[in-house]
């Protein structure tokens, strides 16, 4: 810690110390000897290593509450953890959210090569305890320069994925819509106590309901195929409605529609009766959502935005493209700027 500008105006450091679960920890902290008395207190854990516990509540740590700065991890580790592929999934998923992972190897049972495989740039980034000089040369670079001292909250959300597809989406739309909803799932904090997510697609009358396990989610979403549509864009947003709305959790709910328009251009071509019901229909539900509160997103696949454009009630508006980067503005929607410059890391 003597190796890096601990302060208020300077980085914020916090420490995970683990094994089967999560022996003890502190928070960020910007007290370096408040944080030296806390971390002098701990007591050895035990032998077993679940690193990918450790990582999760490191991330949480780090991403709670973010500064304006960029997050970083320390895995100081054996490289030897208990289960091997959980611990590549937390650090992916670590990494998928934004924060850079460092790798500090310890003897006598190291396994640089598990630690090469968690850390973001691989060997360049992971280092043996016997060159800490050099580990921290390349890593106390990085948590010096000041930026704007914002702040941002991160808070759990209801959040439902309505998928309004049909065969003539084709294959390859389909499965960018599917690789897409699996890099939010990876983005997303999902938890018991942080967002849930569940599922309506147009080519099932089953649903995915609330899911607060991540592996769970992402087993379902991976497994859905195209196939023909026997759900209208109404009855798929007012499932997606009825779902959100039935968990009693007092966070936000969000819908987001995934949509080729292909309601409009199905029924363009069918009597003005038709084509005005599901038109009506559909507007029905959005008004829905909006009266329960309910925050719609609109996400166009391969099409001129019609259907975008009809529901005027949508909150926005945007690509399949544009998703992943806009996603994390649903969790983080609540933003604090105070006085003062900070340093760039944390």
């Amino acid at each position: 810690m003597a190796e890096i500008n601990i302060g208020p105006n300077k980085t914020h450091v916090g420490v995970v110390l683990y094994s089967t679960d999560v022996s003890d920890f502190v928070p960020l902290m910007s007290d370096a000897e408040v944080l030296k008395t806390r971390v002098f207190d701990f007591t050895f854990p035990g032998q077993m290593r679940a690193t990918d516990v450790g990582i999760r509540k490191a991330v949480d740590i780090l991403t709670k509450e973010k500064r304006n700065v960029s997050q970083k991890m320390i895995l100081i580790s054996s490289g030897k953890s208990d289960n091997r592929l959980k611990t590549k999934l937390e650090s992916e998923l670590a990494q998928a959210k934004g924060v850079d992972i460092w790798g500090l190897g310890i003897f006598p049972y190291l396994s640089m090569t598990e630690l090469e495989s968690l850390t973001t740039n691989g060997p360049k980034q992971a280092f043996e305890i016997e060159n800490v000089r050099e580990f921290f040369g390349a890593f106390t670079q990085l948590t010096t320069g000041e930026t704007d001292n914002v702040y941002t909250y991160r808070e759990p959300v209801d959040l439902v994925f309505a998928i309004d597809v049909s065969t003539k989406t084709g294959e390859s739309n389909f499965q960018r819509i599917m690789a897409t909803v699996l890099k939010c799932l990876q983005i997303l904090f999902i938890g018991p106590s942080d967002t849930h997510v569940g599922v309506v697609i147009s080519t099932s009358t089953s649903s995915i309901q609330l899911q607060s396990d991540y592996e769970t989610i992402y087993s379902s979403v991976s497994s859905l195929k195209l196939s023909n549509r026997v759900l209208t864009t109404d009855t798929v947003l007012g499932a997606a409605i009825d779902s959100v709305l039935a968990t009693e959790r007092q966070v936000p709910k969000i819908i987001i529609l995934i949509t080729n328009g292909d309601y409009i251009n199905t029924y363009t071509n069918e009597t003005n009766g038709l084509f005005s019901r599901y038109e009506n229909e559909t507007h029905s539900e959005a008004s829905r959502a909006r009266d329960q509160n309910i925050t719609l997103w609109g996400v166009g696949i391969g099409c001129e935005f019609l259907l975008m454009e009809d529901l005027c009630r949508i909150s926005q508006a945007l690509y399949l493209k544009d998703l992943t980067t806009n996603l994390q503005t649903l969790e983080y929607n609540r933003t604090v700027v105070t006085n003062g410059r900070r340093t760039k890391c944390e």
